[in-house]
C-alpha cells in the first residue's frame, strides 16, 4: 500500500501491512511482525497471491469500513441510509429470484460458505418460531413449547450440515430430524428426501403432540446436484400440517435466467424462505450469503440487518442486473458444453447419469436444465464386474472362502481405478485449473471422481467455452491410453510363459501395466517364498541395473519394491499401444539377460564367489584350531599321542571334521552335514514405498532407440535426459 501510493504509513499501520501481505513472521520465535520493518520489500507468500483483489473485491472490502463510519452519523440519518439500502437491495433480489414481496437478510462472513449458509437457516429457524408461536416464544421461552408442543425440525439427508447442536444451543430445539433417503443405487453418495416416510414421521409427530416447525430441504445438492422433490412436500404440507419450507442449493440459481423454466418458478415461488451463496456464484469475496423469505407478522429488520446489505448495493450497482444474470447463465452454459462433450467419450462413466446422450441432447433441446455438478471418472468395467460377482455368490450363499477371495478382488479392483483416476487427474491439471475441476472421494463402490461445478469456478476463473473444449480434447487423448492400459494389463499375465526369466509381481500405488522381476538363471529354481536376504540382494541388484538401461531407451520405466517378496522389480507405466505390449516385454527379458551375461555382472558374481571361499577357508581354520585346543597338546606329539588316543579315545563327535560348501544358488556358506537341508526366510516384510506413475507413456516400439550409447560423453547425455524426465514427472497426491 505504501509502496504504490508513494505515501508514508504511521508505524503502526506500516507494521500491519506487513503483517497482512505476509506471512513470514508467522512461526518465528517471536510472533510480533515488528521485525518486518527492517525489511525493503516484503516477499509475497503463496496465500497472498490467491487473494488479489479486483475492483469490485476492494471496493466491497472499502464498503465494510463505511458500515462503522454511517454508524457515526446522527440517528436519523443513519437509519435512513439503511431503510434505503435495504429498500433498493430487496427490490433487486426480489425480481432477481422471481420471488415477490420478499424481504432479504444477509449472514455475517464465516470462515467457510457452510457455516455462512447455517447462519441463513438460522435465520428462518428464527422466523418459522415467530411464525409458529407469535410472540409466545419471545416471552415464555420454553414454556411456549410445554403449552403448543415441541417444535420438530426436518432436515433433508442431502444437506452436508450438522444442525442439532447449532439449533439447540441457539434456539433450544431438540427435535432435529434427519429424513430417510429415497432408495437409489446411489444413495450411499447422497439422497434425497423420500416424501412418503417423510409423511409417516409427520403423522407420527402429530400423534405424539410435537409440532412440525420447519423443514430444510435442498435443491441442487453439492454433490450429486440431486432436487428433493419440492412439489410433493408442498402437497404434504397442505394437507397434514402448516410448517416452515425452506430451501438452499445450487439450482435455485436457475431462477435468475432470462426465460426461466416456468414449472421450477411456479413450485419455488411457495416456499416461505430460501438461502442463496450468490456471492460464490459471482465470484465475490467478503459478500455476505442471502436469505430472502415472505413476510412474517411482527417481524422488521432491525436497523444492523438492514445496514448489512450495504456490501450488495456495491455490488449489484457495480455489476448491475444484466451483468448478474449473464454470469449465472455462462456457468449453465460451460456445464452444457461439458456435459456435451463427455457424453462424446465412451470411457468416461458420469455418476448419476444413466444415459449421457439423451441427457446431453434433452438439455440442448430446451427440455431439461443443464446439471449444477457433474461427477464423473474413467469407466473402469472390471469393477462393476467385481461387484456383480461378489452380490451373485453372497446371494447364491456360496462359501466364505469364495466370498472372501470375491471381497479381495473387488479391493483390488477399487483400488486401481482410484490409480488410474488419479493418473487422469495429473495429466489433465493444466486443462483442470482454469475450470476449477478437482478430485473427490464418493466412497462406497465409487472412489475417486472429478467434479465440475462451474456456478463455483467459473466467474472466479473467468472460464469459458474455450477452456471446456481444450478440456475435452486433453481428456479424449489421454482416455485412450488409460483404455490401451487397461486392456494391457488383463493381457499382461498371458505373457508370462513366453518368458520364464520375468516374474510377475503385485505391486500397490501404480496405475501401470504391473510390475516384472527378472530372475537370474542362478537363482530360477528357487520358489520366491523361499528366498533368502542374499538371493534378494541378487536379484535386486540386477533388476535396479536392468531399469536404468531401460530408462537410457524408454523413460516411462521405473524402479518399485515388491513388498510382498521384498526385492525390486521393473514397473511398467502407461501405454498408448497394445500391440508394443509384447515388444515390450520382450525388451526387458533381453536386457535382462545381457546384464546377466555382461562382464559386469560376471564380475560381481565372482567377487561373490571369492568371498564364499575365503569365508570356507576361515572357518575352517577356525574350526581346526578349536579342535586342536580341545584335543590338547599331548595328542599331537608323534609317539605320545598314539598312547593317550590308546587310553582314552576320542567320541566320534569330536574327531568328525566338518566340511564346507558355497551353495552359488543362495550364495551362502553351510556345512556339510546340512547341506540338503531346507530353510524358510521369516524376515518382516519392508514397509510399503510408495511411486507414482510417470505421465509419460511407454513410446511406440518402432520409435525406440535399439543401440545403448557406447561413448561416454553419449552415456552421459542419455542419464541427463533421464534425470529431466524424471524431474518432469508430477507429485501424485494421495
Amino acid at each position: 500500500m505504501s509502496q504504490s501510493s508513494g505515501v508514508s504509513l504511521p508505524p503502526v499501520l506500516e507494521q500491519l501491512e506487513h503483517m497482512i501481505i505476509s506471512d513470514d513472521w508467522l512461526g518465528s520465535e517471536s510472533t510480533s511482525p515488528s521485525g518486518l520493518k527492517q525489511h525493503a520489500q516484503v516477499a509475497k507468500t503463496r496465500s497472498r497471491e490467491g487473494q488479489k483483489l479486483s475492483e469490485l473485491g476492494r471496493t466491497l472490502v472499502t464498503s465494510a469500513s463505511l458500515k462503522s463510519y454511517i454508524d457515526l452519523l446522527s440517528s436519523h440519518h443513519r437509519q435512513s441510509i439503511a431503510s434505503w439500502l435495504y429498500g433498493n437491495v430487496n427490490h433487486v433480489f426480489s425480481n432477481l429470484f422471481r420471488f415477490a414481496d420478499s424481504q432479504i437478510y444477509c449472514s455475517d462472513p464465516e470462515a467457510t460458505i457452510s457455516l455462512s449458509i447455517r447462519n441463513g437457516i438460522g435465520h428462518a429457524v428464527k422466523l418459522a418460531l415467530k411464525s409458529s408461536y407469535g410472540t409466545d416464544h419471545s416471552t415464555k421461552g420454553w414454556r411456549a413449547f410445554a403449552e403448543q408442543g415441541a417444535p420438530v425440525v426436518y432436515v433433508s439427508p442431502a444437506l452436508h450440515m450438522d444442525l442439532s447442536s447449532y439449533l439447540a444451543s441457539e434456539f433450544g430445539i431438540a427435535d432435529v430430524t434427519i429424513l430417510p433417503k429415497l432408495d437409489s443405487d446411489r444413495g450411499e453418495i447422497e439422497g434425497r428426501i423420500d416424501h412418503h416416510q417423510f409423511e409417516k414421521i409427520l403423522d407420527e409427530d402429530l400423534a405424539a403432540g410435537k409440532k412440525p416447525l420447519i423443514l430444510i430441504g435442498v435443491v441442487g445438492t453439492t454433490i450429486m446436484g440431486q432436487n428433493d422433490m419440492i412439489s410433493k412436500i408442498l402437497e404434504i404440507r397442505e394437507k397434514k400440517a402448516k410448517f416452515w419450507l425452506h430451501i438452499t442449493g445450487q439450482a435455485i440459481a436457475a431462477l435468475t435466467f432470462r426465460e426461466p423454466n416456468n414449472i421450477l418458478v411456479h413450485v419455488l415461488s411457495q416456499v416461505d424462505s430460501m438461502t442463496v451463496p450468490i456471492a460464490l456464484w459471482l465470484g465475490i469475496p467478503s459478500a455476505p450469503v442471502v436469505t430472502l423469505h415472505r413476510p412474517v407478522e411482527g417481524y422488521k429488520a432491525s436497523y444492523r440487518e438492514k445496514l448489512d446489505t450495504l456490501p450488495w448495493w456495491v455490488a449489484s450497482s457495480y455489476l448491475s442486473g444484466k451483468k448478474i444474470v449473464d454470469m449465472i447463465e455462462n456457468a449453465f452454459l460451460l456445464s452444457k458444453v461439458m456435459l456435451k462433450g463427455l457424453s462424446a467419450i465412451p470411457e468416461v462413466e458420469m455418476i448419476g447419469v444413466d444415459n449421457p446422450v439423451e441427457l446431453a441432447n434433452r438439455v440442448y433441446k430446451n427440455k431439461f436444465t443443464p446439471p449444477t455438478v457433474l461427477i464423473f471418472k474413467y469407466n473402469y468395467v472390471s469393477i462393476k464386474n467385481a461387484i456383480q460377482h461378489h452380490k451373485d455368490l453372497i446371494q447364491n450363499n456360496d462359501d466364505h472362502d469364495a466370498i472372501a477371495i470375491a471381497e479381495k478382488t473387488l479391493q483390488d479392483e477399487l483400488e486401481y481405478g482410484d490409480y488410474l483416476n488419479a493418473w487422469l487427474r495429473d495429466g489433465l491439471l493444466p486443462e483442470s485449473l482454469p475450470l476449477g475441476i478437482d478430485t473427490i472421494e464418493l466412497g462406497g463402490n465409487y472412489g475417486i471422481a472429478f467434479r465440475f461445478c462451474p456456478l463455483e469456478h467459473a466467474a472466479t476463473y473467468s472460464s469459458h467455452i474455450d477452456h471446456v473444449q481444450r478440456f475435452v480434447r486433453k481428456l479424449t487423448d489421454i482416455m485412450r491410453i488409460v483404455e490401451s492400459t487397461v486392456v494391457s494389463k488383463l493381457k499382461f499375465s498371458e505373457l508370462k510363459d513366453d518368458f520364464p526369466s520375468l516374474v510377475l509381481l503385485p505391486i500397490r500405488n501404480w496405475a501401470g501395466i504391473g510390475a516384472v522381476c527378472y530372475i537370474p538363471s542362478i537363482v530360477k529354481e528357487t520358489n520366491p517364498e523361499d528366498w533368502n536376504d542374499i538371493q534378494k540382494q541378487q536379484i535386486s541388484h540386477l533388476n535396479l541395473e536392468l531399469v536404468h538401461q531401460l530408462k537410457s531407451v524408454d523413460a516411462a520405466f521405473s524402479s518399485g519394491d515388491c513388498t510382498r517378496y521384498g526385492v525390486s522389480c521393473v514397473k511398467f507405466g502407461m501405454l498408448s499401444d497394445v500391440k508394443d505390449l509384447h515388444n515390450l516385454v520382450e525388451m526387458v527379458a533381453q536386457k535382462g539377460k545381457e546384464i546377466e551375461n555382461s562382464q559386469q555382472y560376471l564380475d560381481s558374481l565372482a567377487h561373490l564367489i571369492r568371498q564364499g571361499i575365503e569365508a570356507a577357508n576361515e572357518a575352517l581354520r577356525k574350526e581346526n584350531d578349536q579342535r586342536l585346543q580341545n584335543e590338547g597338546m599331548m595328542r599331537q606329539l608323534p609317539i605320545m599321542g598314539s598312547l593317550v588316543n590308546w587310553w582314552s579315545p576320542l567320541t566320534p563327535e569330536s574327531q568328525n571334521i566338518r566340511g564346507r560348501a558355497f551353495n552359488l544358488k543362495t550364495g551362502e556358506m553351510q556345512e556339510t552335514d546340512v547341506l540338503f537341508k531346507s530353510k524358510k526366510n521369516m524376515d518382516a516384510t519392508p514397509p510399503i514405498t510408495k511411486n507414482e506413475t510417470p505421465q509419460i507413456p511407454h513410446e511406440p516400439f518402432a520409435t525406440k532407440i535399439d543401440e545403448e550409447p557406447t561413448s561416454e560423453s553419449e552415456t552421459a547425455v542419455t542419464e541427463e535426459a533421464v534425470s529431466s524426465a524424471e524431474e518432469a514427472k508430477p507429485v501424485e497426491s494421495s
